[in-house]
């Protein structure tokens, strides 16, 4: 006779048909980002998420999520300007679950995963005067056309009247999950994308100009920015 899995937290050797449970899930977050560019002293903004997961086996599962929230930041030195942030971000995941992967035998209820993937942001970001509140550069308005995807270099082509700027990105992370019933799990999430863009604060480089379009591409490194986050979980057939 098979012998099943532990339920209630105990280890025991593995003795499972590693196939038998392939769950689907549906799962919602929120939490905190982080900003790291030019305007990079720190004003958490929120975020909010939803992804729809499928698992292949018990160590490795794919998902697509969509996220939507906002950044921010200030810097006083040179800049003396704050910017926020409007984004939305659509990604594909793969997930590998560490803790079924090394253990020998049988996990408790808590399991610890890293994953990475693609994804793509869809921003637009102002910054402003930290004395008057008056808008100093943006990336968006009604001149604003298309730049080339995931190109540095290049005029700005296709549609103009862009409302929001569209780059590539790589998001990483790490998540700790926690399985309270059979098809309900919690969870912390830490993940950082690392974008395609040195305009995510509506500054590039060190310099004043506005970063619309494709001219203000600049030799500093493309902005990046994390969120910190709690997860509730559904998981089935």
């Amino acid at each position: 006779m098979r012998k099943s899995a532990s339920m209630n937290g105990i280890s025991k050797k593995k003795s499972y048909d590693r196939h038998e449970y392939l769950p689907f899930s549906i799962q919602l977050n929120g939490g905190l980002t982080q900003f790291f560019g030019e305007l990079n002293e720190q004003d958490m903004h929120g975020v909010l998420g939803i992804h729809i997961g499928r698992a292949f086996n018990k160590n490795v599962s794919m998902q697509l999520d969509f996220s939507s929230g906002k950044l921010g930041g200030e810097q006083v030195n040179f800049f003396n300007s704050w910017f926020e942030n409007e984004y939305n971000t659509f990604e594909l995941i793969a997930k590998w679950n560490l803790t079924e992967q090394f253990s020998s035998r049988e996990p408790g209820n808590a399991h610890l995963s890293i994953y990475g993937g693609l994804g793509l942001i869809h921003f637009s970001a102002n910054a402003f005067d930290m004395d008057n509140n008056k808008i100093l550069r943006f990336t968006n308005s009604q001149l604003s056309a298309r730049n080339p995807l995931f190109l540095r270099w290049g005029k700005p082509r296709n549609l103009d009247k862009i409302k929001k700027t569209r780059e590539g990105m790589l998001p990483l992370g790490t998540s700790l999950d926690y399985r309270l019933l059979k098809h309900w799990q919690i969870g912390l999430d830490y993940r950082f994308h690392f974008v395609r863009t040195d305009k995510l604060d509506a500054t590039s480089g060190r310099r004043l100009i506005n970063p619309e379009e494709s001219e203000s591409y600049s030799d500093t490194p493309n902005d990046k920015f994390s969120f910190i986050a709690i997860s509730l979980a559904y998981r089935f057939h």
